[in-house]
């Protein structure tokens, strides 16, 4: 296709977005030190959006993929979708009523909403938002950067469940990560005067590449980076047993087909944690961050292949930081689920293999962990009646 105004081609920014995605260069920047056993990082990739008023219950309810009861105090992790049914935005939505940064901004006893989303779509979640809300009545805004920070918690010693979700105490606003076991809480917070983060956390600081590469070994995506605005279903980035979708709950945009695929439909392609290794090299038989490990980097959107004559693709390396990252990956050809009839083709002995960024060839594992193993279902065997 070419330009009506000059004889140059005329390329979509879609198009160009997507090769800027599969195509950029990680950088030179060196991989983060493994993270600590606990601590607290600032998600400064993170932005939040208001919702405040007597209808914004319901319209969260008919726009996004989770539960909204008007009297929950409980934050929830959810996804804004495509009518199609295509993922627009992971999300975390945190009610503000009987919140301190409720009663000090808004100062009434009206319903809200903080959403929490990646920094990067927050102004088009905006606009999409805008464009559904029509005669509603409720107050929409984004909040100004350092208004409230984002801070996620830790502790390998501690275990937080989903029923200690809502409100924290002395009417701080946060809620348990329950998309993998030992994600921790996520905290929202005024920014601090001090250098040292603060007190409210009672933990050291650590970067947000700990953050990352604690994601990136539970198989937890997040983001646009890693979650492409209209590229994947909510099943294929694990968005159903992260807890994002109820799937007893009313009509919502994108429904229709999100719940024919769970039903009916078999998700052959899901986001898996895995580990890059000196090709030739035996596999890893656990996987383990080594930011020292992997003196190669490879680039993000790179075909992970079989490691045989015909290398045929598999699956895709979404992104990697060290020698650990994300795989969209085929599970009956890269692990030994099982999600069909046909059964799995997968073999302990099976190699697979990646480009790096020199052109070099690396070694790919992927890993299936225990709490994902326990969520995927397995397909009906249907019984003949005699």
């Amino acid at each position: 296709m070419f330009s009506r105004t000059t004889n140059t081609p005329f390329v979509c920014a879609r198009c160009i977005a997507r090769q800027r995605r599969l195509y950029s260069s990680k950088g030179t920047s060196p991989p983060p030190p493994p993270p600590p056993p606990s601590g607290a990082a600032k998600l400064t990739n993170r932005r939040l959006i208001s919702l405040h008023g007597d209808e914004a219950p319901k319209f969260m309810q008919g726009i996004v993929t989770n539960n909204v009861r008007a009297e929950s105090t409980a934050g929830f992790y959810a996804a804004f979708l495509t009518a199609p049914g295509k993922v627009l935005n992971d999300v975390f939505v945190y009610p503000t009523l009987g919140s301190n940064w409720h009663r000090d901004v808004n100062g009434d006893e009206q319903p809200g909403y903080l959403v929490e989303v990646d920094a990067d779509t927050a102004d088009m979640l905006l606009k999409h938002s805008k464009k559904h809300k029509l005669r509603s009545k409720f107050k929409l805004r984004m909040l100004e950067e350092g208004e409230l920070d984002v801070w996620s918690k830790w502790s390998e010693e501690e275990r937080w469940t989903a029923h200690t979700q809502g409100a924290l105490e002395n009417g701080l606003l946060g809620l348990v990560d329950g998309r993998a076991p030992g994600m921790g809480q996520r905290i929202l917070l005024p920014p601090s005067s001090q250098q040292a983060p603060p007190a409210e956390l009672d933990a050291d600081e650590a970067p947000l590449g700990a953050y990352t590469v604690r994601r990136y070994l539970r198989g937890v995506a997040e983001g646009q980076k890693e979650i492409p605005r209209d590229d994947s279903l909510p099943m294929n980035t694990n968005i159903d047993i992260m807890g994002g979708i109820d799937f007893k709950k009313g009509c919502y945009i994108g429904q229709e087909l999100t719940i024919r695929t769970h039903h009916t439909g078999v998700v052959r392609r899901r986001i898996l944690p895995v580990q890059l290794y000196p090709h030739g090299s035996q596999p890893p038989e656990a996987l383990a961050y080594n930011p020292d490990a992997a003196a190669e980097s490879a680039e993000d959107g790179t075909d992970i292949r079989r490691d045989d004559k015909r290398k045929r693709a598999t699956g895709k390396l979404i992104t990697s930081v060290g020698n650990v990252g994300l795989g969209m990956c085929r599970l009956e050809q890269m692990s030994d689920l099982t999600i069909s009839g046909e059964g799995s083709s997968f073999s302990p002995d099976d190699r697979f293999l990646i480009q790096s960024a020199d052109g070099h060839e690396l070694g790919v594992k992927a890993f299936v962990p225990d709490w994902m193993r326990g969520k995927i279902r397995e397909p009906k065997i249907q019984r003949r009646v005699e």
